[in-house]
């Protein structure tokens, strides 16, 4: 969409702050819970989404036994599935109006995390992020990095040494944007959970960067052409944030930062840190949306690299109006009218 378009675009009606809970699309919300010291923030910040949302909320440990003592023990699976039951209504007990389902079950942790998920309609995974720092997921345990792989639901990494108040409450929300419908789809989400806390949004937008090949170095005409584009593009990001902003409902404090032309991945890692956010809400696929990638290369970045909860959410298509659906397909990127709507 040119930047003459996106200024002649039609706006609609701004969302109302009351319909952006049920347009969230979360239903179900899985808190996964082991021994470790973060068990007590996992079910804060999955009690907090839960509420915001209206979402029905399942809490699950997995005991874990060697593959040579599978099946494991009747007498053993006894024994440990009271202990992890007590510990895990103990820690609930923690959580100020915290109303959960338990769930116990033995072998491979993200293997039956996923398989749980799937098979019971869990639309948000929480897990608790900390732990192994080697491997391509270097901030991420490898539950977590299992899960946030395979699973098919949204997935919320909390880091595990994080402070948090008692009940949570979020007071700023980043909410990345690429132009790309599949980064919008995230706006109900993000801005429902914003409005039930009272939190601030902020509309982030990295400008593309410019790259330009040249045998030597650059002449004054390329230059000059390399800035041109910088210019159009931060440019036409502007009315882009701009636009989306007037959409919004106005009872919600929002702001916007465009960000200049650079690395996406470290500049959104920088902002969160600056602007002392305390939830950041993004697809976990953006403009490029390659089907064999389930984690994009600025969300597994961000996964790994910043000390704030970060929400990856996919989209859901059983959820999805079939027209919105193929409009998503259709549109790697630029602003369908459903995507905020």
């Amino acid at each position: 969409m040119s930047e003459s378009e996106l200024c002649n675009q039609q706006t609609t009606d701004p969302l109302r702050t009351s319909q952006l809970a049920e347009q969230s699309n979360l239903r179900h919300v899985l808190a996964c819970v082991d021994t470790a010291p973060c068990a007590d923030i996992v079910l804060a910040h999955a009690a907090a989404v839960a509420k915001a949302v209206g979402a029905c909320m399942t809490v699950i440990h997995v005991l874990q036994s060697s593959p040579a003592q599978e099946p494991m023990d009747p007498v053993e699976w006894k024994q440990r599935h009271c202990a992890a039951t007590a510990y895990l209504h103990e820690r609930m007990l923690r959580c100020a109006d915290l109303h959960a389902d338990v769930v116990i079950l033995a072998g491979p942790p993200a293997e039956r995390i996923s398989t749980w998920a799937h098979d019971n309609a869990v639309d948000l995974i929480v897990l608790g992020r900390g732990g192994e720092d080697h491997g391509p997921f270097v901030g991420l345990g490898d539950t977590a990095r299992r899960v946030a792989e395979v699973a098919g639901a949204s997935v919320l990494l909390v880091p595990a040494m994080q402070a948090k108040d008692s009940p949570i409450r979020y007071r700023k929300v980043l909410v990345p944007l690429d132009g790309s419908s599949r980064s919008e789809c995230v706006l109900p989400l993000g801005l429902g959970i914003a409005a039930v806390h009272g939190a601030e949004v902020v509309l982030v937008h990295v400008a593309p960067n410019v790259d330009l090949i040249e045998s030597n170095l650059l002449n004054a005409e390329a230059i000059a052409l390399r800035d041109q584009l910088c210019s159009h593009n931060e440019r036409a990001a502007r009315q882009y944030l701009d636009w989306l902003r007037s959409r919004l409902p106005s009872p919600l404090t929002t702001g916007t930062r465009l960000l200049p032309s650079g690395d996406a991945r470290r500049a959104l890692a920088h902002i969160a840190s600056e602007e002392n956010a305390d939830l950041m809400v993004l697809s976990a696929a953006g403009r490029s949306g390659h089907t064999d990638m389930t984690v994009g290369s600025v969300a597994d970045y961000l996964i790994n690299r910043i000390g704030i909860p970060v929400l990856l959410v996919r989209q859901h298509k059983r959820n999805l109006p079939r027209g919105h659906r193929e409009q998503c397909h259709a549109m790697d990127a630029r602003l369908p009218n459903q995507g905020i709507i």
